[in-house]
């Protein structure tokens, strides 16, 4: 079974990532910022609900994203 993005649990607590900040463009040029906060990932965009610029850097944490990156494929 693939994996897919919207199935992908993390442990967010003492993650090493949190504090960290990605920059994202959106799909039509804006600039938004995904942070890693000790509850989960925030989205600077106006969207009230998981957005795909969150979907976009979480994906990043999965093992198929991984796999891909360590093939050249990312």
């Amino acid at each position: 079974m693939e994996e897919r993005v919207e199935d992908y649990i993390m442990n967010f607590k003492n993650h090493w990532a949190i504090g960290i900040e990605w920059p994202v463009t959106g799909s039509k040029g804006d600039k938004y910022t995904v942070e890693m906060r000790p509850f989960g990932f925030t989205c600077t965009c106006p969207a009230r609900v998981k957005c795909k610029h969150i979907k976009s850097v979480e994906y990043r944490f999965t093992d198929e994203f991984f796999e891909k990156a360590m093939l050249g494929q990312a």
